[in-house]
């Protein structure tokens, strides 16, 4: 009788000690997709942030959505003086076994003067 009763506690602690086993495992491999995600919303936005910066830079008109010419702000000014536009630039990362997504959106203002125009004020 006390052999099976020390079997039975055995199996018991078995069970036990291989549940919390399981219960750490799945731990571990929640926290490492969570950093995985984390990492990979970093590269995302390093790689918008480039892109933004290269469109601001180079006059790039790749992957840029117009939304308008100008905005309200600039409506005292001449479209013969300053033009701008109302850019959306838009990045979206899948990785390659698409489980992980990420995305970036920035409004985007360029604005110039025109060349060869001067105003002239009345006195």
């Amino acid at each position: 009788m006390a052999l099976i009763s020390a079997l039975i506690f055995l199996l018991v602690m078995l069970l036990i000690v291989s549940a919390n086993l399981f219960i750490s495992q799945m731990s571990i491999k929640s926290a490492q997709a969570a950093q995985q995600q984390l990492l990979f919303e970093q590269q995302a936005l390093a790689e918008h942030l480039s892109s933004v910066s290269a469109a601001t830079q180079a006059n790039i008109e790749a992957d840029l959505i117009v939304f308008s010419r100008c905005p309200a702000g600039y409506a005292v000014w001449s479209e013969l003086l300053v033009q701008c536009d109302v850019f959306n630039m838009a990045t979206r990362l899948l990785s390659d076994d698409s489980r992980f997504a990420a995305g970036y959106s920035s409004m985007l203002l360029r604005q110039h003067l025109v060349a060869g125009e001067v105003l002239y004020a009345e006195e």
